[in-house]
């Protein structure tokens, strides 16, 4: 199928996501008048306003359309018996972000960058390049930038490993190999993260915590088969690959040759692997605090559950960079899950629905912003990567057989 084709189709899946995970939303603040005991709150009446300040405040300033006279509203029983409540608007959280806190999240954000470079760098040296941690950390950030921000169906795995190619010819494989035990451990310390973190709430993320369980243990197993030669001859590895489709058995054959480019050095991947690990609780703060600056109203800990869940899927590539998907999981999980902390709230599962997804855009636009500083390396590259290098490339991944003396 045409490669452009499969970008539009992929463009069109994104937009029907997108429209179907905002289409119930609310954009207008309101005001929701419940009455009923706490645990069984009924919506009598709503009113649309127009919230004046923090939405937090006690009371709450507010107008009506075609009356610019400002009113309150206390939260709380009113004396007809009926419990009144504020639900803001989609961009109203935006509205009322907290600058401070989120500034600490996007600085999380920046630091987990750092980490992810280093740990490439070091697999990088470890099969015998002689690349830079600066060269690394601006590689990396121009993958970010091809990830974020250009689209396409080139991913910014693909861009970095040409550019590291380009300063180190001759180490082409080496150098992908790098990329793909970069790529699978940072699921793996993802997985492995939310798996050990699940532990401490299974009775609420059982689902959740079967999942990410299964996920390891089928990387476990995977693993195993790789690195034991016993086990290899027992599966018939080789025999199995070779009767795979080209593209499939090419990129598997890739994957088995990273095992043994880093099979004497397991510390290497074990430490890679830990780093990977401390990586993604930074970057899950940086999630924790950009959602405390919008007032979500989740405690931390189900962050640390959640937010693996998601940035695992929304790895698979099924739309360009996770968009639609990412918005989609936020909305529902933080919904399914988030909703016990809104107990005076009837809706509550539709509110924090709006927050999970408040929260996934302007992250993502967030990320978008520091993945502009990757253009600017673009910018000053001199060797730039063309279109003509990516094409050889991915005719070469298409066409060749795995050669390790490339």
């Amino acid at each position: 199928m045409n490669k452009h084709l499969v970008t539009l189709l992929k463009l069109l899946f994104v937009a029907g996501l997108m429209w179907w995970v905002l289409r119930d939303i609310h954009f207008e603040d309101r005001l929701v008048y419940r009455s009923g005991p706490p645990e069984q709150l009924v919506v009598v009446r709503e009113q649309v306003v127009s919230i004046q300040g923090p939405w937090k405040d006690e009371p709450v300033l507010y107008t009506v359309a075609g009356d610019a006279t400002e009113r309150q509203a206390v939260r709380g029983p009113l004396p007809d018996g009926t419990t009144l409540d504020v639900e803001p608007g989609f961009l109203t959280y935006w509205h009322n972000l907290d600058p401070l806190l989120f500034v600490l999240g996007a600085l999380c954000y920046f630091v987990t960058v750092l980490i992810s470079g280093a740990r490439w760098w070091w697999l990088l040296r470890v099969n015998g390049t002689d690349v830079s941690l600066m060269e690394t950390l601006r590689f990396t950030w121009i993958g970010i930038f091809f990830n974020n921000v250009v689209p396409g169906a080139t991913g910014g795995d693909v861009i970095k490993a040409i550019y590291i190619m380009k300063r180190c010819p001759g180490h082409r494989v080496q150098v992908l190999v790098s990329v793909i035990v970069d790529r699978v451990l940072g699921l793996a310390s993802l997985a492995l993260l939310g798996a050990v973190i699940v532990l401490f709430a299974f009775d609420r993320f059982g689902e959740i915590a079967l999942a990410i369980w299964g996920v390891i243990g089928g990387v476990g197993v995977l693993g195993a088969v790789a690195f034991s030669r016993r086990l290899r001859q027992l599966v018939r590895l080789k025999w199995l690959l070779e009767r795979l489709p080209h593209k499939v058995s090419h990129l598997l054959k890739l994957v088995d040759q990273a095992v043994f480019f880093y099979r004497d050095h397991r510390w290497v991947i074990i430490a890679s692997l830990l780093a990977g690990v401390v990586n993604h609780v930074m970057s899950v703060l940086s999630v924790v605090l950009v959602g405390f600056a919008l007032g979500i109203g989740m405690p931390a800990f189900p962050y640390f559950v959640l937010i693996p869940v998601i940035n695992i899927v929304s790895a698979v590539p099924i739309g360009p960079n996770g968009w639609g998907v990412g918005e989609w999981l936020y909305k529902n999980l933080f919904a399914r899950y988030g909703a016990e902390y809104l107990p005076m709230v009837a809706n509550a599962a539709e509110a924090m629905g709006t927050r999970g997804l408040a929260l996934s855009l302007l992250y993502r636009l967030h990320l978008t912003f520091w993945s502009l500083l990757g253009g600017v390396f673009v910018l000053l590259e001199k060797d730039r990567v063309t279109r003509a290098d990516i094409e050889h490339e991915v005719e070469l991944e298409e066409h060749d057989d795995v050669d390790p003396k490339q």
